[in-house]
């Protein structure tokens, strides 16, 4: 049987207007739900409010367990619900430790980690950024858990639920907010919801403020990968010319487990140009909001080392960028897999990726030369997958 899956035509949709219209009109009214500190800044009074026809928000319902500092500012409230979307992915525990609504670190289990392994391993990913973070888990946090996240600074912690020996444990920390929130899984995540009726996406958009008064209203972004099944793993171009090109290797089970893992980090919380570098589970680095892709990816891989020296205990001069990583025992990208939210417009980034390590490769496709992208892919073994997907976020 011919290998490869014909994607050549998914290049057209960048160039393809969507035929869903919104009306001319929009009366949506709001319901205040939440008070605020504060709004992002303290100069800036704010307020939470939901759609009154929604009954998401009252069914998540996001509220103070234990409140510090006067309770929460519209950055830890935004951080949270950004983390939920992440963690809505995901049914087994898993972890999020946000800083202005990205993830520092994210860790789901992957072996039977216990809770508060998976934080340390989620703070550990960047124990810098870490500083102040607010952590969400998917899980009741227990005393363990409670007790690790004891020994640094965080702004708060949000769970399902909290065992009284950890509300017990945390109760210690004046300023720190405890939050609560119900019913992960209902939160709409998958293309599936809407042909099964779950979900109307112009009943409830999404709106983004501009700064013209304007308001820009959007379908709110859910994914068609539900599982590594969705995945192009053996995508084929076609060039002008007659050529086919084809990515000849197939990932491994834990390429693919990392490749969706990193994929739904990206949907989920990762400013466009987003990259996320995942392993076993584990952020090894996130690099979000580069205004260019192989930017984004040279961000990426020094964030990589660099984080890999931090945990190492291995001094190291920041200027230097990645010149130091031959001081680490191994290279910690061996083996990793990278997400991109967008295609690679040049096979710059592939040749990066190949050469230090990376071994499989997530993105959209869609590339005038996704043929050079693919080539590039196949020159240094690495498996790469195609979601015909984009998840630009700009937030």
């Amino acid at each position: 049987m011919t290998r490869g899956t014909d994607v050549t035509d998914f290049q057209r949709t960048y160039r393809t207007a969507r035929t869903e219209e919104f009306p001319e009109t929009l009366q949506l009214e709001l319901v205040r739900q939440a008070s605020l500190r504060y709004g992002e800044n303290p100069n800036q009074p704010g307020a939470i409010y939901h759609f009154k026809d929604s009954t998401l928000a009252p069914l998540v319902n996001i509220r103070l367990a234990k409140t510090g500092k006067a309770g929460l500012s519209a950055t830890n409230y935004m951080d949270i619900t950004r983390a939920l979307q992440v963690l809505k992915f995901f049914t087994q525990p898993a972890v999020a430790v946000m800083k202005h609504l990205i993830p520092s670190g994210f860790a789901k289990q992957v072996d039977g980690e216990s809770l508060d392994e998976l934080y340390k391993k989620a703070r550990d990913a960047d124990a810098r950024s870490a500083f102040g973070s607010v952590v969400v888990f998917n899980r009741r946090v227990d005393a363990a858990a409670a007790t690790e996240l004891m020994t640094t600074y965080v702004e708060g912690v949000a769970a399902p639920s909290f065992t009284a020996d950890a509300l017990k444990i945390l109760g210690e920390k004046q300023d720190l907010r405890l939050i609560l929130y119900d019913h992960l899984d209902r939160i709409p995540k998958f293309t599936s919801s809407l042909i099964q009726g779950r979900v109307n996406r112009m009943q409830i958009p999404e709106l983004k403020g501009l700064p013209t008064e304007s308001v820009l209203a959007q379908a709110p972004y859910l994914s068609s990968i539900r599982s590594p099944r969705d995945l192009i793993v053996d995508p084929l171009v076609r060039t002008p010319d007659g050529k086919s090109f084809v990515v000849k290797r197939n990932p491994t089970p834990r390429e693919l487990d990392d490749m969706i893992t990193a994929w739904y980090v990206n949907v989920g919380a990762v400013r466009s140009n987003g990259i996320v570098i995942v392993k076993n589970g584990v952020t090894l680095a996130v690099s979000s909001g580069r205004t260019e892709r192989v930017g984004a990816v040279e961000q990426g891989l020094v964030q990589g080392y660099q984080k890999a020296m931090d945990q190492a205990g291995i001094k190291y001069n920041p200027l230097n960028g990645a010149r130091e990583r031959h001081r680490l025992k191994h290279n910690p990208l061996e083996g990793a897999v990278l997400s991109s939210d967008a295609f690679f417009p040049k096979p710059d980034s592939i040749e990066l990726l190949g050469r230090c390590g990376i071994s499989a490769i997530i993105q959209p496709g869609g590339s005038k030369r996704d043929s050079e992208i693919i080539a590039a892919a196949n020159k240094y073994k690495m498996a790469m997958a195609f979601t015909l997907e984009r998840c630009f976020g700009h937030f």
